[in-house]
């Protein structure tokens, strides 16, 4: 399994708070059969500068990296990125400092409370720019949960989309959301999420158990076949997506 969507580094954002927290969840992902991850702290324009962003994410990744020195059995491939709040800055910057290393995916987060009118503007700059959006936990957003249709906008506009795991695993609303998403070929990735062992572990192996239960086996593999293709920097083959009729979920 790959997870393209963790708060593992430490000590640079909202998830593990230090590098033991990072080497239990790291534990936890190995065990659970994750072979690859990206580590995709937060990046807001707004609130943070991007150099400074790259300088502090570099500490933390080496940090990182010296304590698994002393792991031989820790087997995990790990890549860096960012978790990148959309703004039309991220057309103005050097855009590879954000992107999953070596590729040019890019993990990005809508407002949690509107979506902005210029959302598809940045989004197809970005595609002509060569980048590959990868939008973050859809079934969060409320805009998204009236009308799951805005979603399809953003598929239609060069974007794939990402799940998280506890959503699906913790939360009876957001499975139903993102169950009728799967079924409308609207959710390309399943990715943790994870902030810490506790609060916000990472669940992906009970999230795609789930995802099985409801679907099948061929749905868990089209969901880790595009994962691993996005690790790699490879736009996966994805079927073709297909408008909710329903417009507004009550959970």
């Amino acid at each position: 399994m790959t997870d393209l969507h963790t708060h593992i580094l430490p000590q640079i954002d909202d998830g593990a708070k230090d590098v033991k927290m990072s080497l239990q969840l790291l534990a936890a992902q190995q065990r659970v059969g994750v072979s690859q991850i990206v580590c995709t702290p937060h990046f807001h324009f707004e609130r943070q500068n991007l150099d400074d962003f790259v300088q502090k994410r570099y500490e933390s990744a080496k940090k990182l990296a010296k304590t698994l020195s002393a792991y031989p059995n820790f087997r995990i491939g790990l890549k860096f990125g960012a978790e990148v709040r959309i703004s039309p800055k991220v057309l103005e910057c050097d855009q590879k400092q954000l992107c999953f290393q070596g590729t040019n995916v890019m993990l990005l987060e809508m407002p949690m409370n509107y979506r902005p009118q210029w959302d598809m503007n940045v989004l197809y700059q970005l595609t002509m720019a060569g980048v590959v959006p990868l939008i973050a936990h859809v079934e969060r957003y409320p805009y998204v949960k009236e009308d799951p249709n805005v979603v399809l906008e953003w598929i239609e506009a060069g974007a794939y989309i990402q799940v998280n795991a506890p959503s699906i695993v913790q939360d009876p609303g957001g499975r139903a959301r993102v169950f009728e998403m799967m079924e409308h070929g609207m959710v390309h990735v399943i990715a943790s999420d994870t902030h810490s062992p506790d609060k916000r572990p990472p669940l992906l192996r009970e999230a795609f158990q789930m995802v099985d239960g409801k679907f099948g086996s061929s749905h868990v593999k089209y969901y880790v076949k595009n994962a691993n293709a996005l690790y790699a920097g490879v736009e996966p083959d994805v079927e073709e997506p297909r408008k909710v009729k329903k417009k507004f979920w009550r959970m």
